[in-house]
């Protein structure tokens, strides 16, 4: 498209076109206010009015630190278990409760299997079966080594929640006989 550039007294003599170039840069500037407004109202509407509480508020956590209330919610929420369970086990188990007031909690309770092998359906240990512990790891709070102080670090424990029975890890060594292992 050839634009045409005509001094303003040509224009009015060009017979209504000036009225049709005031009315096309009319159009033009309704059309570039309008995509105007779109990005705008498409810019407003891209951003999210941060609410109270929401994160984008708080502050970095560059040192690494929080505060936290120890107090727990819904403390009766968990599950009761029946109170032989560790018994009815083919690989039973006893629980020793470990205490540290150094660490929240200061209690908990770790189970140590009864038995090197499995109970069979008899009730008489089976040495080809293995009892075995199961672990899992737990975060607990440990206080800061200066005295009564309020500050905690979160510590992994390796806690042995119960034991199963598995079967046994045997290798053989190549080359030996049936004798040789024997002897």
């Amino acid at each position: 498209m050839t634009s045409v550039f005509l001094p303003v007294q040509e224009l009015s003599d060009c017979g209504g076109l000036n009225h049709q170039a005031n009315e096309f840069s009319s159009q033009v500037k309704s059309l570039m206010l309008l995509t105007l407004g779109l990005t705008l109202l498409g810019e407003v509407a891209g951003r999210k009015t941060p609410k109270a509480g929401d994160p984008a508020l708080c502050p970095p956590l560059e040192d690494h630190t929080v505060r936290v209330d120890i107090r727990i919610l819904r403390q009766n929420q968990g599950i009761p278990l029946s109170h032989g369970f560790q018994n009815r086990s083919s690989t039973p188990w006893d629980y020793n409760v470990t205490r540290d007031p150094h660490r929240y909690p200061s209690e908990i309770a770790e189970a140590r299997c009864r038995h090197t092998g499995c109970i069979n359906a008899e009730g008489k240990e089976d040495s080809s079966m293995n009892s075995v512990p199961i672990q899992q790891e737990f975060l607990v709070l440990r206080r800061e080594s200066q005295g009564c102080s309020r500050s905690f670090r979160l510590e992994k424990v390796r806690v042995t929640v119960g034991c199963t029975c598995v079967t046994p890890i045997v290798r053989y060594v190549r080359g030996l006989r049936a004798a040789d292992q024997l002897s």
